[in-house]
């Protein structure tokens, strides 16, 4: 299995380390890091880490396109880019000490994508699919790029599913909604973007149970909700109502940033598995490795190991 992973906003991504954040003060810089960051990457990165390498397609343009693609080169994660006209973006991680405060992001809402560009990219990732063999999955991770239709991630899905490949959906708000529609094999959303879809407030976990389970119902196919500390639920959307609950081991986080798209590439590499379970644990297991890492890093093979054997999956009633 090599997937497809569809990254239409990357960015380079820097951290800035800081003794605490001081508010209408100089505040001091202790380091910089600076990596390839954005969702699809992220998740490129950790399909990498667990053995299930994938073809990476992304838009690049000026110095930070290029700098980012060395340093996907230096990972040594195959990629595919599209040339942008305008310069692909920077985000910014400030990063206190540990009990001097929350961890702050900061993403610009460009580059911004021209009707030319934003068609030019859903025809190459077409023609990108059709180069994969049908048992490859097309994985649609992020924001789109700025200035794309909203249903361009609806179109790709219809399209993979007239050839009979299984999608995978990570995104949010009118993208997300419009591609639900399309009837996607796996979607992935958070607690905030749950609620977003459902259009309100979820403040018990029952209505967070039936929400996830209304939109199983939408797709016909899975929903795997990733619930921060609480771990996970994985629920079919076909008339056996299978759903199950993971518990994650308890962890002090180092960092929160692409946990959730770790957490994705989890069950996507072990989705060549027959029983789902054995996606959700794996998910779990590699979202919670995450949070013991600094942004952009991996883990050892035994702390993955070591969560993946104390993950708890059970039927969620």
């Amino acid at each position: 299995m090599t997937p497809l992973v569809v990254s239409l906003n990357p960015a380079i991504d820097a951290e800035w380390r800081v003794p605490e954040i001081l508010a209408e003060e100089k505040n001091e810089l202790i380091s910089e890091r600076r990596w390839p960051g954005g969702k699809g990457i992220n998740v490129s990165r950790w399909l990498t880490w667990l053995k299930c390498p994938g073809r990476l397609f992304l838009p690049l343009g000026g110095d930070t396109g290029r700098e980012l693609a060395a340093g996907l080169k230096r990972e040594r994660i195959d990629f595919t880019a599209f040339p942008l006209r305008q310069s692909t973006r920077v985000n910014v991680v400030i990063t206190p000490d540990p009990g001097k405060g929350p961890q702050y992001r900061f993403n610009p809402s460009w580059p911004r994508v021209t009707p030319h560009e934003a068609a030019g990219l859903r025809r190459q990732t077409l023609a990108l699919l059709e180069r994969q063999s049908p048992s490859d999955p097309l994985v649609l991770s992020g924001t789109l790029a700025f200035g794309a239709p909203a249903d361009t991630y609806a179109r790709l899905i219809r399209a993979a599913r007239r050839s009979g490949r299984r999608t995978v959906l990570d995104c949010d708000r009118d993208p997300f909604a419009l591609a639900v529609q399309e009837h996607p094999w796996l979607v992935k959303p958070n607690e905030f973007e749950l609620a977003q879809w459902a259009g309100r407030r979820l403040r018990t976990e029952r209505a967070e149970y039936l929400a996830a389970r209304a939109l199983a119902d939408t797709t016909g196919e899975w929903v795997m909700m990733s619930r921060g500390a609480d771990g996970a639920w994985l629920i079919h959307g076909g008339s056996s109502h299978q759903a199950w609950k993971a518990t994650a081991p308890p962890v002090t986080p180092r960092n929160r940033v692409g946990a959730g798209d770790a957490m994705l590439a989890g069950a996507i590499a072990a989705s060549g598995s027959e029983n789902p379970c054995e996606w959700l644990r794996d998910a779990v297991a590699t979202g919670t490795t995450a949070t013991q890492v600094p942004p952009g890093e991996l883990p050892t093979r035994a702390l993955w190991r070591r969560f993946r054997d104390a993950v708890q999956v059970k039927p969620l009633t």
